[in-house]
């Protein structure tokens, strides 16, 4: 015999409601995809459901409803980030210690600091960083040494 507790009936209240509510107008995929993680979302974070069984309650394969919940709690946020889609190349610790090095050091270029720090990234990735840190990198100037003759 099924058993029906008493977290499950409102949450399948809650389910029918939101049925009846996307069944009435017109929701593009975008706008549907958005809601049902929105509402996933929120059933694991407040309705204490993990979030497979939020996933199952609206129809979502398990490792989604997973994977949304895990990027929620990364980003605090539901839906997609401002981002390039590529990974980051510098842990957040390996970004603090370039900041905490740059403010030690502030006239150091930013390749002075690639080779003090060990960062893994590119200049332009250590300007980001530094950008985002509140700090700024030296750029080296190359001039010619005076002679007598100038």
């Amino acid at each position: 015999m099924n058993t029906v507790t008493k977290l499950e009936v409102p949450l399948f209240a809650l389910c029918q409601h939101w049925l009846k509510l996307h069944v009435l107008h017109y929701v593009t995929m975008a706008e549907h995809d958005s809601c049902i993680c929105e509402h996933a979302i929120a059933l694991a974070e407040k309705g204490g459901l993990s979030a497979s069984t939020a996933g199952v309650l609206y129809s979502v394969p398990m490792s989604t409803a997973r994977e949304w919940l895990w990027k929620y709690r990364r980003d605090q946020q539901v839906g997609r980030c401002k981002r390039t889609g590529l990974w980051r190349v510098s842990s957040p610790a390996q970004d603090t210690a370039l900041a905490a090095d740059a403010e030690r050091k502030p006239f150091f270029s930013a390749r002075d600091l690639k080779a003090a720090t060990g960062f893994p990234g590119q200049k332009d990735t250590i300007i980001l960083r530094l950008k985002a840190a509140g700090l700024r990198a030296w750029h080296t100037v190359v001039k010619k040494l005076l002679t007598d003759e100038h």
